[in-house]
């Protein structure tokens, strides 16, 4: 059998962010790495035991940016995320 090789519709890069879940749902912010990062979406790692809404938004730290985002799948500790929005700047308080 041979394995067909996943078509992407933007190619993602392999990176390692810091980054924060962000939603009026949560109390606070949860803390996760973000591992791949394309135009389109994002794959994350969080802790195992994590529960969250099925849309939030996603603050990289570096860049300031924030991406409206959505669950596509989760596997133990990875999440796959898609953006739903243009990402907008963070403003940051002091």
């Amino acid at each position: 059998m041979a394995l067909e090789k996943r078509e992407r519709r933007v190619p993602r890069r392999k990176v390692l962010k810091g980054g924060k879940i962000v939603s009026h749902h949560l109390h606070g912010a949860i803390d996760v790495r973000i591992r791949d990062l394309s135009e389109a979406g994002a794959l994350i790692e969080l802790p195992l035991a994590t529960l969250l809404p099925q849309t939030f938004d996603l603050l990289v730290m570096s860049e300031y940016k924030i991406y409206p985002s959505i669950i596509r799948w989760r596997r133990g500790d990875r999440m796959g995320l898609e953006f739903t929005g243009t990402p907008r700047m963070a403003s940051l308080r002091k």
